[in-house]
């Protein structure tokens, strides 16, 4: 992939009319690439930071067109002539920047999960959705993790924020900070992460440590003069206990900050696993009840955090 972030980026979504990232209707940009591997990730096919062949199963007819089209040879036939699979090298898919297997699937098989896009071409994108906004609308980067690609994001943020647009990201922080440092003077909002206190149950949780999180955390308490948010994706029986609640609630107020919106876990992204060739590991997590989310809503409130359930948010 010979594009430089200077000139642009990888996505592998834009959406439009989105009301609960942010105050009034937005354009939602997914970035590719993140350092978190969450059990619960609801976006896979962001978490590796090159586009990927995604592979549905059902549809394939195996031909084996898009194996003689690869020219990296990513690509084998496996499972005999009773169960065959096709399974792709995707680490290897980071040298493609044809997607020939993609062009030589008949049958809709194969999709590629990301793109390249360019500076310009992105904001001629989001000039288009501007006029169905609203006057409190803007833009979100989400992800994948926006700040993983520092030099694009940083660049669409001060071409929206000098064109008088509303800007957020919403990050899992667990990023080096002169990734995040170059953007803050063009953002409006910040939606930060927070996904366990406890370094070993975090790293349960992620595959990841806290302490960059929580410092980044600390500094953007410091050097950011715009709305920060915390959010907490609420997993049952993993960071749910009053213990984990309580040292949320003091590490926020600790922050000089007071918001938090609290985010039920959910299922909506399971399938697209099987898209890229990764296992999802909470097949049989039940979800917080209405009734519990009430509760750790009025457990934050109590120890003097804002809190938000799930879309209920002051936006």
């Amino acid at each position: 992939m010979d594009q430089s972030t200077l000139t642009g980026g990888y996505i592998f979504d834009i959406q439009g009319f989105s009301v609960h990232d942010g105050p009034g209707c937005r354009t939602l940009i997914f970035l590719k690439g993140c350092p978190l591997r969450c059990l619960w990730c609801s976006n896979p096919e962001g978490i590796r930071p090159f586009p990927e062949p995604l592979y549905k199963e059902t549809k394939c007819l195996f031909d084996l067109y898009c194996l003689q089209a690869c020219p990296y040879k990513t690509i084998k036939l496996t499972g005999g002539k009773e169960t065959p699979r096709l399974e792709f090298d995707r680490d290897k898919c980071a040298h493609c920047n044809t997607y020939d297997c993609v062009k030589a699937c008949l049958t809709g098989a194969l999709g590629q999960g990301g793109y390249f896009i360019s500076l310009p071409e992105l904001y001629s994108r989001i000039e288009r959705d501007r006029q169905y906004w609203g006057v409190n609308g803007g833009i979100t980067l989400t992800g994948g993790e926006p700040f993983a690609q520092p030099e694009f994001t940083t660049g669409i943020l001060k071409m929206c924020y000098e064109a008088f647009i509303h800007t957020a990201v919403e990050t899992c922080g667990d990023i080096p900070w002169n990734h995040i440092e170059p953007s803050l003077p063009w953002l409006d909002w910040i939606f930060f992460d927070l996904k366990h206190m406890d370094e070993t149950a975090h790293k349960l949780l992620t595959s990841s440590s806290n302490r960059t999180i929580l410092e980044n955390a600390r500094r953007l308490a410091v050097s950011f003069k715009g709305r920060l948010v915390f959010r907490m994706p609420l997993v049952p029986g993993r960071n749910d206990s009053d213990e984990n609640i309580r040292a949320t609630a003091e590490f926020i107020l600790s922050c000089g900050f007071k918001e938090l919106n609290i985010l039920p876990v959910h299922h909506l992204g399971r399938e697209k696993y099987l898209l890229t060739g990764q296992t999802y590991m909470l097949q049989d997590l039940e979800m917080n009840a209405r009734e519990q989310l009430l509760a750790i809503k009025d457990r934050f409130i109590e120890l003097g955090v804002s809190c938000y359930p799930g879309s209920e948010t002051p936006f």
